[in-house]
């Protein structure tokens, strides 16, 4: 009635009024006589043809048209607050903390739809955090304040894979700057160590491949120069023909921290376990 109430104030007529709430002339009409009866208050002034609000009216429409506009956020609010129950959204920083996190989350958080943002800077994962767009973040610089709870999840430590023929192959550690001018096969979906890649190798011709899969078979087969971490190659045996050089550049060796806000550390507490659990595994 209160809705069909402060519709009547804004539109002037039953019949307007009943077809924008798509219902019948009659049934609004009834509507109002009802509220009438149940304040004890005559709200319209009545002729042959036509009613209209009086103050009595004016004054009820006008607290109906915010108790309307409260119960509609309010559903609003609670409808939107029981999606992102059903959905568990995270940041991180790079790839291989989203393979490890998925299946976790997934057996943790069961019905639940997992979505995982890769980013290339540390920024917009902050911001998602700060916002509630995102419930977990994967950061590889340590977030200080009391406004956040975090834990060391993994070491991720970059190397270049060479041919063994390669003029840089006998060397126990380069910089990346060394493979200046270099054909480079990279995956396009690694977070932050491409554009690292991109800004310390000079003039390289990076061959993107968007299918890891895909990648790892190239690597396999060819005689071109390409990336592994500790992590990416863990219990594969390399190409017999290649050999692995560590990069010495301290940006290369990166130690990952997964971070909530503090206020959500009960909530995720069952999830930091099995981070402690996957930090401990890689130590």
């Amino acid at each position: 009635m209160l809705r069909l109430l402060a519709a009547f104030a804004e539109y002037g007529t039953l019949s307007k009024t009943a077809e924008e709430l798509h219902t019948s002339q009659p049934a609004v009409s009834r509507a109002m006589q009802k509220l009438e009866d149940e304040l004890g208050v005559t709200l319209f002034d009545r002729s042959k043809n036509r009613i209209s609000l009086n103050r009595f009216g004016m004054l009820a429409a006008e607290h109906a048209a915010k108790i309307v506009s409260a119960s509609s956020k309010m559903e609003e609010e609670v409808r939107e607050a029981w999606r992102k129950s059903r959905i568990f959204s995270y940041g991180s920083i790079a790839s291989f903390p989203i393979f490890e996190l998925n299946p976790i989350i997934g057996q943790l958080y069961m019905g639940t739809e997992i979505v995982p943002v890769l980013e290339e800077t540390e920024p917009p994962l902050i911001a998602g955090l700060e916002s509630g767009k995102y419930r977990l973040i994967v950061l590889r610089n340590p977030l200080e304040g009391e406004r956040y709870y975090s834990r060391v999840f993994f070491r991720e430590k970059l190397s270049v894979l060479l041919p063994r023929e390669h003029r840089l192959a006998g060397l126990k550690s380069i910089p990346l700057s060394a493979l200046a001018g270099e054909k480079i096969l990279i995956h396009d979906k690694i977070g932050f160590w491409f554009p690292l890649c991109r800004e310390r190798i000079p003039d390289a011709n990076f061959l993107v491949q968007p299918e890891l899969s895909t990648l790892r078979e190239i690597v396999k087969s060819s005689g071109l120069i390409s990336f592994i971490t500790n992590i990416s190659w863990r219990n594969t045996e390399l190409p017999p023909d290649k050999t692995a050089v560590p990069v010495e550049d301290p940006e290369a060796d990166v130690t990952f921290r997964c971070v909530c806000l503090r206020e959500k550390q009960r909530e995720l507490a069952a999830l930091f376990s099995q981070i402690k659990a996957v930090s401990e595994r890689y130590a």
